[in-house]
């Protein structure tokens, strides 16, 4: 976020009716600044580049060359300072895993309660995830069918540590149960006793060790190899 507090906003959907009440909304918020409105995944992937943005709402399903779940995937690798939340009316199982494993900070339904979307691009902004209960049930559903088949799972990034399964400190393992409970780097740093810059090189560290790009991909991926349990 900004030194003034407030929460720099993009919005991408290529309905122009549901971008002008999101704006209409948004607005009334005083520590909201729209900085951009775009119609397609390409231009986000764009606007990512030419804007500073700390929260992006992304629809997943739009014409041209990137659809939500890539324009995410783009972003996410390119710019992990940049939190997406998934915003779309589809509840297909695929398409809420995919976007969580592209990146996406959180995943929303179109219906959400005006409050409820607030309050998740709040979270998102410093770092929080809120899910959906449909896309947490996929979650969950998706940790039961790897934990029982034993079949991988892609992750965004592949490392070769990620390929060892390296296995967490003490202290790594104390940080990422902490970002189980949707914890902040500043509540972390308060909980665990060490300064919030040691916070962010364990985060840095558990996400080398998972292969993944954001919080959320790792509490996915940690999830799978029975390090947390999603509640």
């Amino acid at each position: 976020m900004s030194q003034q507090d407030t929460i720099r906003i993009a919005i991408v959907d290529d309905h122009p009716m549901v971008r002008e009440g999101l704006r209409a909304f948004l607005q009334l918020s005083s520590d909201i600044d729209i900085v951009a409105e775009v119609g397609t995944g390409a231009e986000a992937v764009e606007l990512a580049e030419s804007e500073a943005i700390d929260v992006m709402l992304m629809d997943l399903v739009m014409p041209g060359k990137y659809d939500g779940v890539a324009a995410i995937r783009s972003i996410a690798e390119s710019h992990p300072d940049i939190h997406i939340i998934a915003l779309t009316s589809y509840q297909e199982k695929d398409r809420m895993v995919g976007a969580i494993q592209a990146g996406a900070i959180s995943y929303l339904q179109k219906d959400v309660s005006p409050e409820d979307l607030l309050t998740a691009i709040r979270q998102a902004a410093v770092g929080r995830t809120v899910l959906d209960p449909a896309a947490l049930d996929a979650l969950r559903s998706l940790q039961n069918e790897s934990g029982s088949s034993g079949t991988p799972v892609h992750h965004a990034r592949n490392t070769s540590s990620a390929g060892r399964q390296e296995a967490l400190t003490q202290r790594e393992q104390d940080v990422l149960e902490a970002l189980a409970q949707g914890m902040s780097n500043k509540e972390i740093a308060a909980e665990l006793g060490i300064a919030e810059k040691t916070v962010k090189v364990h985060i840095s560290h558990i996400l080398g060790k998972l292969g993944v790009y954001d919080r959320t991909q790792a509490l996915l991926a940690a999830s799978r190899r029975g390090l947390i349990q999603l509640q």
